[in-house]
Order: C-alpha cells, then sequence, then structure tokens
C-alpha cells in the first residue's frame, strides 16, 4: 500500500510538472545525457555527490523538474524548478514505465532469450520463422531493433531499461504478435529488464565468459538465472553443463521445460525431433533451431507449420555464413568468441578437410580463456593465423602472448596483426580442399583498437577480395 501511494505521488508529481506526450514514460526520462525539454528527470544515483551532478547536468539539458531520493537543498543545485524527494524512487521507478502497458490489449508475447553463446542467432531464426507463419514479429537484439526484418542498427546488446520499454511500446503500438528481446548478463545484471514480464524465456547455455565484470563464474551464472524468476515459461538447454547442475528447485520447477540432443528420460523435455531434415542445416547452431521447435511447440503450431517455417529459414549474417569458391575452398564467418563456440563449430562442420583458422582475442577482459582458446584452435587446425580482434586499450602483443601458450605446434602459426592483411593472406594460401574459418567478428562493422572504432566487416571484405577472383564462383549458403 505505502509503494502504491509512492507510485501516485510520483505520477502526479510528473503530469503536473510535464506535459510532453501522451504517455507517461514521454514525460520523464532516467538518463541526464537523453534529456529532453520539459521531461522530469528521475536521479537514481545512489552517490548523493553524482546524483547532484546529474541533477545539474538535465536542468542544462532541460529538465523542467526532478526525483531524487535524497534531501537536497535548493542552494546546492541552485534552481527554481520544482523537485520530489522520494527515498523509495530507485523501488519504484520501474512501476512509472509498466503504467503505460496498463489495461492495453492485446499484448503481444515477449520472449527473452539469453546465454553465452547463440543468443542473436537464436533470436533471429525464430522471429524468421514465426514471420514465415504471417505473425509481426518486434526484435530487440545486438543486430538491430525493429519489426522483423527490418531492423535499425543498435548500439548495445540489451538497451539500457528506458530504451527498451521505449521499443515495447512502440511494438504493441503497431500490434506485434511477438516480441524477442535479446537479454545480455551485463544487461539483466544492471536491471536492463527490470518488469518485463516475459511469456517465454530461452537459455541457450552457460559457459564462461565477461569474468572480469561479474568477477566470478557463480555471479555470471546467477545474473543469467535472473530470468527465469521474470519468465512465465522457460527453455533450458540441458546438455549445457552448468545448466544442467544448477538448482532447479530452486526455482519454479512446473514452468521449467528442457530442450536436448539427447535421449533422456524426462518427462519436462520438449519432444524438438522433426527428423532428418533437422540433422542437415550446418548453417545452423542445431540448439538454437531446437528452441525456435521448442517455442513454436509450446505456442500450438503444428508440425507441417514448424517443419515449413525450419526449411524456410535463411542464414544469419555473420552466424556459420558459408562462402563456397571454385578453387579456394570454403569460408566459414563466425561470430564464435567463446571456447565452447569454437568447440561447436570445429565438431558440426566436415573436419576430414584441411582446417585453417583465423582468430583474435578481445582486450580487457576475459584473458584466462584466451589459452583454452588458443588449445582448441590448436587442436583442430593445420593452419592458425592470428589478428587483431577488439584489442581495445591493451596492446595486440599481450594478447597473443596469452594466446600462444595454448598452441603446442607454433611452426603453423602466422601472425599478421592488420585483419584485413590476414584474410588476404588466408585467400592466398587456400586450396580447393582447405576449410577456412574466420572466427570472431561476425558482421561486426567495426574493429575497437587504442579506443577507435575501425572500420572493418569480414563479410563485406572476403566479398569485395573474393571479386578480384575472377575464376572463382561464391555461393552465400
Amino acid at each position: 500500500m505505502q509503494e502504491l501511494n509512492r507510485l501516485k505521488i510520483c505520477t502526479n508529481f510528473i503530469l503536473k510538472n510535464s506535459d510532453r506526450g501522451e504517455y507517461l514514460s514521454d514525460r520523464f526520462s532516467v538518463d541526464s545525457r537523453r534529456i529532453n525539454n520539459n521531461q522530469i528527470f528521475i536521479s537514481l544515483e545512489s552517490n548523493v555527490a553524482k546524483n547532484i551532478t546529474n541533477i545539474n547536468h538535465a536542468i542544462v539539458k532541460g529538465a523542467s523538474g526532478f526525483i531524487t531520493p535524497f534531501c537536497i537543498s535548493r542552494q546546492k543545485i541552485r534552481t527554481s524548478l520544482p523537485f520530489l524527494i522520494e527515498k523509495g524512487i530507485n523501488k519504484i521507478y520501474v512501476d512509472l514505465f509498466k503504467a503505460d502497458f496498463e489495461d492495453k490489449e492485446p499484448k503481444p508475447v515477449i520472449i527473452g532469450i539469453t546465454g553465452t553463446n547463440g543468443k542473436t542467432s537464436t533470436a533471429l531464426l525464430l522471429a524468421q520463422a514465426l514471420r514465415y507463419q504471417n505473425k509481426k514479429v518486434g526484435v530487440i537484439s545486438s543486430e538491430g531493433a525493429g519489426v522483423y526484418p527490418n531492423l535499425t542498427e543498435n548500439d548495445y546488446t540489451t538497451p539500457p531499461l528506458d530504451i527498451n520499454y521505449k521499443f515495447l511500446r512502440s511494438f504493441c503500438k503497431k500490434k506485434c504478435d511477438y516480441v524477442i528481446v535479446e537479454c545480455s548478463s551485463q544487461g539483466l545484471h544492471q536491471g536492463r529488464l527490470d518488469g518485463i514480464d516475459f511469456t517465454y524465456s530461452i537459455i541457450t547455455n552457460i559457459d564462461q565468459d565477461h569474468i572480469e565484470y561479474h568477477k566470478s563464474q557463480k555471479n555470471y551464472i546467477n545474473s543469467k538465472l535472473k530470468i527465469l524468476n521474470q519468465s512465465r515459461t522457460s527453455i533450458i538447454n540441458i546438455d549445457s553443463k552448468n545448466l544442467k547442475n544448477i538448482d532447479h528447485l530452486k526455482y519454479d520447477y512446473e514452468k521449467i521445460f528442457y530442450v536436448s540432443q539427447n535421449k533422456i528420460k524426462n518427462k519436462k523435455i520438449i519432444n524438438t525431433s522433426l527428423g532428418e531434415k533437422m540433422k542437415n542445416l550446418k548453417s545452423f547452431n542445431l540448439y538454437s533451431l531446437l528452441m525456435v521447435v521448442a517455442v513454436m511447440k509450446l505456442e500450438k503450431f503444428n508440425t507441417s507449420m514448424i517443419l515449413k517455417s525450419i526449411n524456410n529459414l535463411d542464414y544469419v549474417k555473420g552466424r556459420r555464413q558459408i562462402f563456397i569458391t571454385r578453387e579456394n575452398g570454403e569460408f566459414i564467418i563466425d561470430y564464435a568468441h567463446t571456447v565452447q563456440a569454437y568447440k561447436n563449430i570445429f565438431r558440426e562442420f566436415d573436419m576430414s578437410k584441411k582446417i585453417c583458422t583465423l582468430f583474435g582475442c578481445g582486450g580487457d577482459r576475459d584473458k584466462l580463456k584466451r589459452k583454452s582458446t588458443g588449445r582448441i584452435v590448436d587442436q583442430f587446425s593445420s593452419k592458425i593465423i592470428i589478428t587483431e580482434d577488439n584489442s581495445r586499450t591493451e596492446q595486440f602483443k599481450n594478447i597473443l602472448k596469452d594466446i600462444l601458450k595454448g598452441i603446442k605446434n607454433l611452426d603453423k602459426v602466422k601472425i599478421i596483426k592488420s585483419r584485413k592483411k590476414a584474410i588476404r593472406y588466408m585467400l592466398r594460401i587456400s586450396s580447393d580442399d582447405q576449410l577456412n574459418f574466420i572466427m570472431g567478428k561476425g558482421n561486426e562493422n567495426y574493429i575497437l583498437e587504442n579506443n577507435k572504432k575501425i572500420k572493418h566487416n569480414d563479410i563485406n571484405y572476403l566479398k569485395s577480395i573474393l571479386k578480384n577472383y575472377e575464376y572463382k564462383t561464391v555461393k552465400d549458403c
């Protein structure tokens, strides 16, 4: 009751001091950098000095008032603007966003997808499959946001909370049947998805990643699992070791279902078998397909409809995207950047051919996985090219040193820092019986180096240099 009163007081304050738009969330912002004229600024910063700094910034940007959890005097902010002191604002501000969705019908089915690997692929393949069934699908992902397939560039895997709600409101207004949200571990941990009631959540897998941010694997896993508590139904990859070993009874077991490639006797496993046709789609991660089938089954699509959707899937840019040349072998571009992602892609392609792998590791994070990545690449590759991959502020030579610790046979290693030169070299030394993996960047449009964005796209660059080989034919699969 007390929180309802607080919410009502905050709502009335916003309505009284801003008349910016028809929706409540048009009238306020929780980010001083995105304040518009005549908006109320809600300052959530827990440090009082930073809270005041953000308020002053919002005032300069045109705020018409503000709400803060601290007892702040006018002398400290030197403004005549109205303001409200609400100590519990951090507990109720999400409800201000949710107010826009009260009594709005019909509401779309909202699907949250998280996991170490395969989030984007699963999101976009599911969007394709549902669209094939004439459903309107809203998407928020690292590949873009909008009504699929018309996605605009997105700076985040999971945007800040206010932007997410803005997208959701737009999707409701456009009468989307489904909304698919890619949920990063940082996004879940930082509360960027708070208050969203997911109809379904999907956890593709959990492997080691982002340890620098989360400080431990346990914290990382718990950030991912947070999505279970805000979902009506959850679908989990039970073949993932870290998901298999969680305390399933800690969550609402009745609403959790599983997918698996293995024959496991468990009534909670969704039967996703669609016969042999599921086994011949090398351009797709099998678990992504299992998740697509699982959602469609729970949504009561019949087997015939599901099969048609699966058989009409197109490749996802930068995810196992295959280029076949006449005399220089095959090239697979993939976003893989974790040890498990490397293992998966190596095992699911024809490894009887000669294997050349071009890759690098990111700077300023996850240093421990560099040696492990080098070891996996060494195990499966007859030729290795190590190159730049988002070194950020770290020296490339330091990243290289860590990778080389995992490679036993250094004679098969070629080091070319320039990613463009490395790709050209790979093409030059390739033969018709060679399978070439270009790992890490996928469809990204830039390389992060020394706090700068260097324009580069693996797909576009490979296509451009293949054009110079007149006697080759190139095929996107």
